[in-house]
């Protein structure tokens, strides 16, 4: 690469005798000593350049507004999947609290249910003395009673 600057064709006609192609940054002030059509050249090619260096405002506006519309699309999915999850939950809420609900009164039932056989139990085993079915429902209800109020079907299933 040559230090010397780009010296203008002093006659217009006359040949350019240049043995080098100078390949570094040209200064505007330099340009302004090139003669007319070689600044016109200059332009040409600078507009060349400047054109297919990228792209033109308005495929750079299309294009971010379709990048928009992507992000804007993502964020609107992204919304509805949180609602149909806030939605989901509210189901699976209200399904546990009507399961809860059912084993509660079903509990309830049978310790009301083996307090009763317990109370007839010790009936029949103390007032009847009929001891074989007073101590049979007597043992039965308090085994009930001490397995939590589940029957041994059910206790498998949780």
């Amino acid at each position: 690469m040559s230090d010397a600057p780009i010296v203008p064709n002093p006659a217009p006609d006359a040949p350019a005798e240049t043995s080098e192609v100078a390949s570094e940054y040209v200064s505007p002030k330099e340009i302004e000593k090139l003669s007319p059509e070689m600044k016109t050249i200059v332009s040409v090619f600078a507009g060349i350049f400047r054109s297919t260096s990228g792209p033109d405002p308005e495929t750079s506006r299309i294009v971010a507004e379709s990048e928009m519309h992507e992000e804007t699309c993502k964020l609107e999915g992204y919304k509805e999947s949180l609602r149909t999850r806030d939605k989901q939950n509210g189901r699976d809420h209200e399904f546990r609290k009507k399961k809860l609900n059912h084993e509660t009164f079903q509990s309830t039932i049978i310790s009301v249910v083996c307090v009763i056989g317990i109370c007839t139990g010790l009936y029949l085993l103390v007032v009847k003395k009929d001891e074989t079915l007073g101590s049979n429902i007597l043992i039965a209800s308090f085994l009930a009673l001490l397995g939590g109020g589940k029957f041994i079907a059910q206790k498998g299933k949780d």
